[in-house]
């Protein structure tokens, strides 16, 4: 399961020079997942796996983007010079950073199932929860328990769709333009198997 994340922070970079938001939200997730996929395609051919899962915890919030979805020539950048308005669409305040981040994680997610279909991988929104990234909320963990645990663990024998977004409870979700983009998506892929070279994988 790809979880962690950040929320809104304010302009920074990563120790790998990427947004701050973008870096933990994407290339993290994306670094765990390329270095785990070996082992979970050789779990997959096993002759007891039934169902071998990716799940890539995303967000409603991905539809907050701005008009290109994700800014590959600021992804870099600490967008200091940049004037938070928050919900601006075509600013990189804090909240359209966070959008692009779950935006990314949608499609790759979607990039990822249709390059390994021997794995379920799948993103969720998990519910508005009081988890460390909103710990401010008062509202009870068990949205984003619920929605995790139910994709995580449902049995094999119910039809997950591969690359598919999916809201609580297990019902398929809604996204935008960019969030259906194949191009977007392909670009996304490519950019990202390209910074991961400097790792030597």
């Amino acid at each position: 399961m790809a979880n962690a994340g950040i929320m809104a922070h304010p302009p920074g970079l990563t120790k790998d020079g990427y947004e701050l938001q973008f870096g933990t939200d994407h290339m993290g997730h994306a670094l765990l997942v390329k270095l785990l996929t070996p082992l979970l395609l050789k779990t997959a051919k096993r002759p007891e796996s039934k169902d071998v899962r990716m799940v890539w915890d995303t967000s409603l919030g991905h539809k907050g983007h701005n008009p290109k979805g994700i800014e590959f020539s600021k992804l870099k950048t600490d967008h200091s010079d940049i004037v938070p308005i928050y919900g601006l669409q075509g600013a990189l305040g804090p909240w359209v950073r966070y959008a692009q981040s779950k935006l990314a994680n949608l499609l790759y997610a979607r990039a990822h199932a249709k390059r390994y279909p021997q794995i379920t991988s799948v993103s969720i929104h998990p519910g508005v929860s009081a988890t460390g990234l909103v710990g401010g909320l008062t509202w009870a963990q068990k949205a984003f328990v619920y929605t995790t645990s139910y994709m995580m663990m449902i049995p094999a024998e119910i039809q997950v769709e591969k690359g598919t977004f999916y809201m609580p409870v297990g019902k398929k979700g809604t996204t935008t333009a960019r969030g259906n983009d194949a191009d977007l998506e392909q670009k996304l892929w490519e950019w990202t198997e390209e910074e991961l070279k400097s790792w030597q994988l």
